[in-house]
């Protein structure tokens, strides 16, 4: 519903015989289209209900708006198609108007709405009342459905009538404003297996006698709700794994894994298994490790990885050159409230439909075995917790700015938890750099940010140490 649309407010008043206790169950319907919506239109008759459009969310977003959205009838032939597709559920919540709001995805990430109207909100003589009610039904059944968004993450098949929107920023709305309102029938499919899936924040590299930290996500699906337990396997001999965390509550969080190389680890290029088992279900994920030899700590080859040199806040310090498609937005921070240490850090993000680089160029030296590491810190006010909208990639460039590779890319995903705060910092991701030793390079911190809710990633500590 558009901002300046108006709500209609009636009462319904139940009289419970418990006990002389009287309850009053008011519903709020809405106004804008409500007939189309409900099937009270005049052109409700001339939806074919025996008869049903296989299609997919993308065919659907594909549809072009139409220029005038009649208030009491319907833009043939799309408002007049009872359409079939099957989607994942990502998200559901109960609207103002007591419609339940569906977000639907497809397998590539694409999104729309599907709702399901209120049964005490539907006018009488509408053919979708049915359908409507046993929707309502079914949903009721699996879910409890609140004001706040909940995730969900199963498979759907849902069937339902096409209806044009108009656009108002509603989470998961399709660029055309394409629904299915109201949902007819839905199933929710009971046959899908409850299950997660694993992801790392990045490769470890490790000198011998040192150690190297990563980070291990859980996500789960299709309502899995179990305990993780986690464990390593394929370390070179003298090493070590160990988990700060070594369960995952739910199946949806994260632990950080160590990997340790005592003084006698063999130098190469190893795969630590990481396994996660519960509920039945055990995934193993490969999680790339480079041991190297040698004494001490390396050389630094980043001018100012802590930003603490910068004088002010802006978009250049010693060593770092930074953008931003935001005017006034500052990639650098100086004295600001959330560094990983000192007092400056890198900053990018923060406001929706902006894209911020921060870049130095190093010289790798001849025959060296370089690492990258820096700390991240991920906070998003995105809702949807399955979905990517908001990215931060670390490019490897040449020294005339052609991006050579991107090794690593985190995303609104990677935000600790829901209780995220400003002060917390992920490991340090670890990234292999060797394969251009001998070369001038630039490292980009290249972060997007979509036209939905911002994402605010901050970088600080950033190190580039040369082995020999």
């Amino acid at each position: 519903m558009s901002s300046n649309s108006k709500l209609l407010l009636y009462g319904v008043m139940l009289t419970a015989l418990a006990g002389g206790v009287t309850s009053n169950l008011f519903a709020q319907c809405g106004v804008e289209r409500w007939s189309v919506k409900t099937g009270t239109d005049a052109d409700a008759g001339l939806v074919n209900l025996n008869s049903t459009a296989h299609t997919a969310i993308s065919s659907l977003r594909a549809l072009p708006h139409p220029q005038n959205l009649p208030a009491n009838n319907r833009t043939q032939p799309t408002e007049t198609t009872v359409f079939v597709l099957n989607a994942t559920l990502v998200e559901y919540k109960l609207e103002s108007d007591s419609d339940y709001h569906l977000v639907i995805s497809d397998a590539n990430g694409n999104t729309m709405i599907t709702e399901i109207p209120s049964p005490s909100c539907v006018g009488p003589g509408s053919p979708f009342m049915s359908g409507i009610s046993a929707s309502r039904a079914a949903f009721d059944a699996r879910f409890k459905v609140t004001t706040n968004f909940q995730t969900a993450n199963i498979p759907v098949q849902i069937t339902g009538v096409g209806f044009f929107d108009f656009l108002h920023g509603q989470t998961g709305v399709a660029p055309n404003g394409i629904e299915l309102h109201p949902i007819l029938n839905i199933n929710l499919n009971p046959n899908a297996s409850p299950d997660f899936t694993l992801s790392s924040l990045g490769a470890l590299n490790i000198q011998a006698g040192s150690s190297g930290t990563t980070t291990i996500f859980a996500m789960p699906s299709n309502g899995f709700n179990a305990t993780l337990t986690l464990s390593a396997s394929g370390l070179p001999s003298d090493a070590t794994a160990n988990f700060v965390g070594s369960t995952i509550q739910g199946g949806s969080g994260s632990s950080n894994l160590t990997v340790t190389g005592g003084a006698n680890v063999p130098a190469g290029s190893y795969t630590v298994a990481v396994t996660a088992t519960g509920g039945g279900v055990t995934h193993t994920l490969n999680v790339p490790l480079t041991v190297t030899t040698g004494s001490g700590g390396g050389s630094e080859l980043m001018v100012d990885g802590g930003f603490e040199s910068a004088t002010a806040s802006g978009n250049s310090a010693p060593g770092w050159t930074g953008t931003s498609t935001t005017p006034g937005f500052n990639t650098i921070i100086k004295g600001g409230a959330s560094p990983h240490s000192g007092t400056n850090y890198g900053y990018e993000g923060a406001n929706v439909s902006q894209t911020d680089t921060l870049t130095q160029t190093v010289a790798i030296p001849v025959g060296s075995a370089a690492s990258l590491t820096f700390w991240a810190n991920i906070v998003t006010q995105e809702t949807t917790k399955t979905m990517v909208y908001d990215t931060l990639a670390v490019e490897i460039h040449n020294s005339s700015g052609t991006l050579l590779a991107t090794p690593l890319t985190l995303s609104n995903l990677n935000a600790i938890s829901d209780n995220n705060t400003n002060g917390t910092y992920l490991q340090p991701a670890t990234i292999n750099l060797s394969p251009y030793a001998g070369q001038t390079i630039q490292i980009v911190f290249h972060a997007t940010n979509d036209h939905t809710l911002p994402t605010t990633f901050r970088i600080d500590d950033v190190s580039l140490k040369a082995l020999r």
